[in-house]
């Protein structure tokens, strides 16, 4: 659950998605663009954490 703070998994996601959105049919893939802009607004937030 600790990776889920690190901005690193967040931009992980936003590009996920937007792979994800290139294969929806386009009155869905709104919802990819959503959470792609979720998901790197949280990455862009979130202070990197180092590994102790």
């Amino acid at each position: 659950m600790n990776r889920f703070k690190q901005p690193s998994t967040w931009a992980g996601i936003a590009g996920l998605a937007q792979v994800l959105a290139t294969f929806l049919p386009p009155q869905y893939s709104w919802i990819a663009h959503a959470i792609t802009a979720g998901a790197g607004s949280a990455a862009v937030g979130l202070n990197e954490q180092s590994a102790l």
